[in-house]
């Protein structure tokens, strides 16, 4: 038996013993307590936020009895505790309120925002894995040439333009001259698969420059490392074909330390995409997030960032999941407790 069977073999008993169930169940049950700390922190700074609601959506002329009424109708005056007590126990059961601002329920509108923004991430995110990955694997065996110093320079200045400038360059190029995709990314009703690819091109594109380059240098760290392997060498040195062993073993092996950055870039991709919406005037839960804040829709704004922090949760525990499918070795019971 080679060195490379007894080494699946033993990962494989390793599999079999490794309590995943009880992985998840303990990560499901910390995920209230997370997001009843997330709620009660942006409350309180939501509240904080200069501006009253009232004075927003009554105008300026509008007299303090006025301003007073409306916000006693809209569940907004008492104590922040009674507020939030009152805004907790809705939300649990499903009823949201109603936006100050849209004058539409606030599930539906927020469910329908981060719908797009997990189409607009998703979107993204295998442009960054595609590239990133196929890049990463492109310098790790040109290690230290010209081309691999290269492209590594023109990865890191490209990840540190910020999404604005990359954005604006992209419209600029693609939408005014070129007149390839629309200006604005807004997505109509009835919009087939097909017209919402080409209405989020431009904003995932913007999306994926930001992150290729850090996923590509994970990926070319963990390639080196899986190339200085023992197996590696063992592979070699059998005469398997060069195609087998990267597909078979190098690719699987340099992606593990790659899971766990590429769940966290999926997480900022659905929540953290507020300035690429907000260019693109793209009907996601950032641009939400950004229009909510301005026109003091604190209910809009309440439900938008908690929905916002149950995504990214969420992501990061199947990010957890791969991690583990990826290299049955690692045990993340074992790193809590340490």
């Amino acid at each position: 038996m080679t060195g490379i069977d007894m080494t699946d073999r033993s990962i494989a008993v390793k599999r079999q013993h490794r309590p995943v169930g009880r992985i998840v169940l303990r990560r499901l049950a910390q995920a209230p307590i997370v997001l009843l700390i997330v709620s009660a922190a942006v409350f309180w700074l939501v509240q904080i936020v200069p501006g009253d609601p009232g004075r927003v959506a009554l105008g300026q002329y509008a007299t303090p009895e006025q301003v007073a009424q409306w916000n006693a109708d809209n569940g907004l005056d008492g104590s922040i505790l009674e507020r939030y007590l009152g805004w907790l126990g809705g939300f649990v059961t499903g009823d949201w309120g109603t936006s100050l601002a849209y004058g539409e329920p606030v599930r539906e509108l927020v469910i329908e925002r981060l719908l797009n923004s997990v189409f607009l991430g998703v979107y993204a995110f295998v442009l960054t894995a595609l590239i990133g990955i196929a890049v990463g694997l492109w310098q790790a065996f040109r290690a230290g040439k010209r081309s691999d110093r290269a492209l590594t320079m023109s990865l890191v200045s490209l990840s540190s333009t910020p999404e604005f400038a990359v954005g604006t360059l992209l419209l600029v190029v693609f939408a005014v001259f070129l007149r390839w995709f629309p200006v604005h990314s807004a997505i109509p009703d009835d919009a087939s698969i097909a017209a919402r690819l080409t209405v989020t091109t431009l904003p995932a594109l913007t999306l994926a420059a930001a992150t290729v380059g850090y996923v590509a240098r994970m990926v070319r760290a963990g390639t080196i490392e899986t190339l200085r392997a023992p197996f590696y060498r063992t592979a070699v040195l059998k005469g398997l074909p060069r195609r087998r062993i990267v597909s078979a073993h190098v690719t699987r092996n340099s992606l593990v330390p790659s899971v766990a950055v590429l769940g966290g870039q999926f997480a900022y991709l659905i929540g953290g995409s507020a300035v690429v919406e907000t260019l693109f005037s793209y009907p996601g839960i950032g641009l939400t997030i950004v229009e909510a804040a301005q026109k003091k829709d604190l209910i809009l704004l309440e439900g938008a960032i908690m929905v916002t922090a149950l995504a990214s949760l969420l992501v990061l525990l199947v990010t957890d999941l791969v991690y583990m499918a990826l290299d049955p070795r690692i045990d993340l019971s074992q790193e809590q407790r340490v």
